[in-house]
């Protein structure tokens, strides 16, 4: 094979290992579970604020039903919401 023939970026694209896609979990991961508890002791969330964002983005009222994209997306929504931010 001559390399001459081929730009850096096609050698490259070459040797990389393809990866199988895993099927995504019906339910929420170990992982996900402590990176929440670790969320909601860090930020100090209250259980009626938790509560609310679980009946307002996924109509539950229990947590542990959430699905592993609803738990990503609820951690999102923690990690990123302005505590701060005055409300009237």
């Amino acid at each position: 094979m001559k390399l001459l023939n081929y730009d850096n970026k096609d050698l490259i694209y070459q040797n990389l290992r393809t990866t199988e896609n895993k099927p995504v979990s019906d339910g929420y991961t170990q992982c996900q579970y402590k990176i929440l508890c670790n969320l909601i002791r860090q930020k100090g969330i209250e259980k009626r604020f938790f509560d609310f964002l679980l009946a307002e983005l996924y109509n539950l009222s229990d947590w542990k039903e959430l699905k592993y994209e609803q738990m990503y997306e609820l951690i999102h929504v923690l990690t990123f919401y302005d505590y701060k931010k005055e409300r009237k």
